[in-house]
């Protein structure tokens, strides 16, 4: 009897490891259909990140295991709070429609880190500020620095992520 709960506890922690390692998977619809994003529930989506600790939710996210990241493409609803730091991607250009608040995303210049005490800091220094408010687009090439500097009291987008570049042997 020991041995048939043994046996079991062991399928079951084997099974348990093999779906783990899957590794990413396609979100959303087939990737042969098309995936329309209805007024009505990005603002539901706005909703329920303005109420949540998470930051977006994931609405369509492409599997590609040549692209450096491992991901063709991913759209998601984003909300933006300060603090933001910087960032750079190396092989991931975005686009962003801004679909509520107002704000400043600086791009370009040079990311500085600081360290106070535990804790790191990204900023940018010399890039371009972009006044933005809803309606607005905003297309950030791979590499190039980016960070929401400003806030009226938060902002809320539409991400377009598109890896580049292809993994390395």
């Amino acid at each position: 009897m020991r041995f048939l709960f043994v046996a079991a506890a062991l399928v079951m922690v084997l099974a348990s490891s093999a779906s783990s390692q899957q590794g990413p998977q396609n979100i959303g619809p087939s990737p042969n259909q098309a995936f329309f994003l209805p007024a009505a529930d990005v603002t539901a989506h706005r909703n329920k990140l303005q109420n949540e600790a998470y930051a977006n939710i994931t609405l369509v996210e492409r599997v590609e295991p040549t692209s450096a990241s491992g991901v063709a493409y991913r759209m998601a609803v984003d909300r933006r709070r300060p603090p933001q730091r910087a960032a750079a991607h190396v092989n991931e250009g975005e686009i962003w429609a801004i679909v509520d608040g107002s704000g400043e995303v600086t791009t370009g210049g040079r990311i500085v880190e600081t360290k106070d005490g535990t804790t790191v800091t990204r900023r940018i220094e010399g890039g371009t500020v972009h006044k933005v408010s809803k309606g607005d687009f905003l297309l950030i090439p791979e590499n190039v620095p980016h960070q929401v500097t400003a806030f009226t009291p938060e902002l809320y987008m539409v991400t377009f992520e598109f890896p580049r570049g292809v993994k390395a042997p």
